[in-house]
């Protein structure tokens, strides 16, 4: 996928334990998170990609909220309204994770993209991830 790293992922930065993404989807993630700004512009907030792999709540911006989506969408975790595609969810995610691991956090989280707006949507998924990482430890 050279996935994301994304998100979530966007994770970005560099993971020092295994869970959830490796260091080259974080390379990935943070490469994706820049050509995401890039093209949305806007205000990032400080350190975004240390406070995305640490799901820090406090990137609840548009900009930041929508830069999230953006990356989501180039790997293709969400679709262009933003709601969870599952299929490619676990087909990625599945690659560096135990497949069970993998389908218990799409159980809890395909359906958390909630929202008025398809950064809300990919935000929501963000938010359900860092909640429920623990399953890939």
């Amino acid at each position: 996928m050279q996935s994301l790293q994304i998100v979530f992922g966007v994770l970005l930065a560099a993971v020092t334990v295994m869970a959830f993404f490796t260091e080259k989807q974080h390379e990935v993630a943070k490469s994706l998170a820049d050509a995401c700004h890039a093209e949305l512009g806007g205000a990032l907030p400080e350190e975004f990609a240390k406070k995305m792999r640490q799901g820090d709540p406090s990137l609840d911006s548009e900009v930041a909220k929508c830069t999230i989506q953006c990356i989501f969408a180039k790997v293709g975790f969400t679709d262009d309204t933003g709601a969870t595609n599952r299929t490619v969810l676990v087909a990625k995610l599945s690659k560096g994770n135990p497949t069970e691991k993998v389908e218990r956090f799409a159980d809890l989280c395909d359906k958390n993209d909630v929202g008025q707006t398809k950064c809300d949507k990919a935000f929501g998924l963000y938010q359900c991830y860092h909640k429920n990482k623990s399953i890939f430890d």
